[in-house]
């Protein structure tokens, strides 16, 4: 039995080349649509943002690159780890050992339907010296996807503990697991120790979480409750946090892990479940010196349903998503096929495969009424994501966009895959479903 096909092989970091869904949710709390069904903006200009739960560096490096550079946000951006679960180092073992786990990862996620190559692997090492996990990637559907088998503990599916364990890949591990371990508990734990593991075909990281976080400008709080950043307003970030406690002590949790934010910070709370797919969306309220939880938004992810506050009303709107990007998503099939000539592609074939790879980013990247400012970015992603081979490097998005869609400049192109007129006639379709949105919901 394949572990995929029963249950979820263990937590999973998926991580998009651009992780657009907050930064869609962000700016839509920032740049209301309508001053009089939706009052003045809930966030602030300048915000800073606080990334519970970090595992990996590009987890948020990659959202952080987002709302900077792609949306111009002006934020403090700091990440958070439980300090016993900061890796003190990853270890990858570059023999013929190292092949033959790699080999024997792939054939465990992969099934008689789905045949899945690892990209990368390594040993994660904890800060007591001893190797806590085996993680691996793979790629699915442009996204970069990280999974680990953990080494003596259960992981969690919808708040339950769940024990799983391969005695084929414990026998391959085991050599380098004593080897790694013997290694600091007889030399003590040391850099330098790890290091000498390179000699043996060993590739070395140490340090890779907070290393990988400074590179990029981010901070981290090795912490269980998070620090608050003073003098500005905080959007607090619980990606997917919660999920790791079991359902009778999630309330406690939360508010043990809010404890720091003051009046106005913004808790944003992802549960992706396989009974659960929804974003909340909190504003801290402090009156009297008591606290509470006032909700801004309530997004079910898997429909694609956006529920939200109408001003001075006490009652509440739910925008249907999925009408609107499912034309959008279309008219850029459409425009996509009659401007790129591939070989080897049938029209058939290609219109398929773009469908494919734009429904996939535009569901995962809107949780907020699209406009020209995350249209825009999204159009960019998904012509990031498609892998054909050719066509796309160096072409501009929009005209007179000299930006090479792979991080170089390119001369100007004077026929853009994506132009201008395309862009216009997408927001005016997203504006015509935008109104019809709120008229149904007004007269509701």
């Amino acid at each position: 039995m394949k572990v995929q096909t029963a249950i979820p092989f263990v937590d999973t970091n998926i991580i998009p080349t651009r992780n657009a869904g907050i930064g869609s949710l962000l700016w839509d709390l920032q740049n209301p649509h309508d001053l009089v069904l939706d009052g003045q903006p809930l966030l602030n200009k300048a915000f800073a943002f606080i990334d519970v739960g970090v595992s990996r560096p590009r987890v948020s490096t990659t959202l952080k690159n987002l709302l900077e550079t792609e949306f111009g946000m002006d934020l403090d951006y700091v990440a958070t780890e439980l300090p016993g679960m900061v890796p003190y180092a990853y270890v990858t073992n570059l023999g013929e050992r190292g092949e033959r786990i790699r080999g024997y990862l792939s054939s465990l996620i992969s099934s008689k339907s789905v045949q899945r190559e690892i990209a990368d692997w390594h040993y994660v090492v904890n800060v007591k010296g001893k190797v806590s996990s085996v993680t691996y990637c793979y790629y699915l559907q442009g996204n970069e996807v990280w999974e680990a088998y953990f080494m003596g503990r259960s992981f969690m599916v919808s708040g339950q503990k769940n024990d799983f364990s391969d005695p084929t890949l414990n026998e391959l591990v085991a050599p380098d697991v004593a080897k790694i371990e013997s290694m600091i508990d007889l030399k003590g734990e040391s850099s330098q120790d790890l290091l000498d593991l390179s000699r043996h075909g060993y590739k070395i990281e140490i340090n890779p979480l907070e290393a990988g976080l400074n590179e990029f400008g981010i901070s981290l709080q090795k912490t269980d409750v998070p620090d608050r950043i003073n003098d500005k307003q905080n959007v607090l970030f619980l990606g997917n946090v919660l999920n790791n406690y079991t359902q009778n002590v999630r309330s406690r949790e939360f508010h043990r892990i809010t404890a720091n934010m003051a009046d106005r910070d913004i808790i944003i709370i992802q549960v992706d479940e396989p009974d659960e797919c929804s974003i909340n969306v909190l504003q801290v309220k402090v009156e009297g010196g008591g606290k509470t939880y006032e909700r801004l938004r309530w997004i079910n992810t898997y429909k694609l349903e956006i529920s939200k506050p109408v001003r001075g009303t006490g009652s509440w709107q739910t925008i249907q998503l999925q009408p609107q990007l499912e034309q959008i998503i279309r008219r850029l099939v459409d425009c996509l096929d009659s401007k790129l000539i591939l070989p080897g592609w049938s029209k058939n074939d290609f219109r398929q495969l773009a469908y494919q790879y734009t429904n996939q980013v535009f569901r995962s990247f809107f949780r907020a009424l699209p406009v020209e400012a995350t249209l825009r970015i999204a159009i960019l992603e998904v012509l990031r994501s498609l892998p054909l081979d050719g066509g796309l490097k160096g072409r501009p998005v929009f005209k007179d966009e000299g930006k090479d869609l792979y991080g170089g400049t390119v001369k100007l192109d004077l026929s853009p895959i994506v132009s201008e007129e395309d862009l216009f006639q997408m927001k005016t379709e997203a504006t015509k479903l935008e109104r019809t949105s709120r008229d149904t919901a007004c007269h509701a």
